[in-house]
């Protein structure tokens, strides 16, 4: 059988192949198995980390500081609201103050018809009437007494009257000086108690003297005076209504300062903390805001939605902040302890892993697995992976993630 000299060239290389490829194998069989190299370190020339751009800085330290976003409710401030009440017992004849109104220490709020005014008047005229006839009667006896009293002396020096009777007589003119005394000074008495007595109803006696006061013209009206400043924000009264003591006519709250119940949800109860800084707004109010601190945080939720409550006190000075408006509120919140902060520029991510790359001097670089906190400024707080002091890479990090993923990538080829 003859062979083609072409097909006798080609199986000589096939053969000459196959031996090469045998000695090869049994070659590496031989060898020593070679140190893998580690995963997560990047190794760079001089030229290409100047090319890449690569600089690196020392990590810092920050207090971890947070914005809670949520919302707010304008309420009065329970410190600051109070109840006006008649004293008396009567029926209003007149009202001056409608619901909202902003009232001032002094002004009168209604007329009642009050007949202990009417009373109190009477009794007055009726005392200091009766104090006066008393007043002229002991004046008439001590008149008498006076000349008693002379009488008997001069008859006692020519040594006609015993000088007992005189003596007697004495001690009567004495005893009708001090009734005397008593008289007036009661006549003062009675105008200061109808002064204080008619002063509680809100009238004012002066100086009327109860002789000139006509008894068919006695007042028989109470003015109602606000004892303090505030908004009316509660009103219990029309004119024609019989009122009485236990019965609030008027709810005021001094609204120059005001409560903000903010709504905090259980995830951010342990962020926030007494004294820390409240920013309000209101789309009732474009443009305003309002800044006050929290003074007061909800011990327990109190109900299935496991939310709570913390209040901050605002400053309200034009009155400008209603009860009842709502609005957001943004609770500025600061943690004394310390994290380590890096910005975005030195934060790679790969799937739903965080990391940076760790300069370790001679262009290597060691990736690094961190675990982010909340985000601040341009960048994160470090819950975890990172110690200040250390240097991490900034500008040029994202060469690295790319080196690090071709060797990943060759390593598995």
């Amino acid at each position: 059988m003859q062979t083609y000299p072409a097909l006798r060239h080609l199986l000589l290389i096939v053969v000459s192949l196959t031996l090469v490829a045998c000695n090869r194998q049994e070659l590496n069989s031989t060898r020593a198995p070679q140190a893998k190299a580690d995963p997560n370190m990047v190794k760079l020339s001089s030229q290409a980390c100047a090319i890449a751009k690569i600089t690196s800085f020392p990590v810092t330290s920050q207090s971890a500081i947070s914005q809670i976003e949520t919302t707010g409710e304008i309420k009065a401030d329970e410190n600051r609201v109070f109840h006006i009440n008649s004293i008396v017992a009567g029926r209003i004849v007149k009202d001056n103050v409608t619901l909202g109104k902003v009232i001032r220490q002094g002004d009168e709020l209604a007329v009642i018809q009050n007949l202990d005014v009417a009373k109190t008047y009477g009794q007055y005229i009726h005392e200091a009437h009766q104090n006066e006839v008393d007043i002229e009667q002991t004046k008439a006896k001590l008149d008498l007494a006076n000349k008693t009293v002379d009488r008997l002396n001069r008859l006692n020096k020519e040594g006609i009257v015993a000088e007992k009777d005189y003596l007697t007589a004495q001690n009567q003119q004495k005893l009708l000086q001090i009734e005397l005394t008593g008289h007036k000074e009661h006549s003062q008495h009675i105008k200061s108690e109808a002064k204080a007595l008619l002063a509680a109803y809100g009238v004012d006696l002066g100086d009327k003297d109860h002789r000139f006061i006509d008894p068919s013209k006695i007042e028989t009206n109470s003015p109602l005076i606000s004892p303090r400043s505030g908004v009316v924000i509660i009103k219990n009264i029309t004119v024609g209504d019989v009122v009485n003591p236990t019965q609030p006519l008027y709810v005021v709250a001094d609204l120059s300062q005001v409560w903000l119940d903010i709504t905090i949800y259980d995830k951010d109860l342990e962020k926030i903390k007494e004294g820390e800084a409240v920013v309000f707004h209101s789309d009732s109010l474009p443009g305003l805001m309002f800044t006050g601190q929290i003074s007061y945080i909800q011990p327990s939720s109190g109900d299935a939605t496991r939310t709570f409550l913390a209040r901050a006190v605002l400053p309200n000075p034009h009155f400008i902040l209603k009860p009842g408006m709502f609005g957001q509120v943004k609770i500025t919140s600061t943690n004394a302890s310390q994290y380590p902060y890096l910005p975005d520029a030195a934060i790679q991510r790969f799937g739903n892993e965080s990391f940076v790359f760790v300069d370790q001097g001679n262009n290597l670089y060691e990736k690094r697995h961190i675990e982010l906190a909340d985000r601040f400024g341009d960048g994160y707080l470090v819950k975890a992976g990172i110690t200040p002091g250390e240097r991490v890479v900034g500008s040029g990090s994202f060469k690295l993630k790319s080196e690090l993923l071709k060797s990943q990538i060759g390593n598995e080829d």
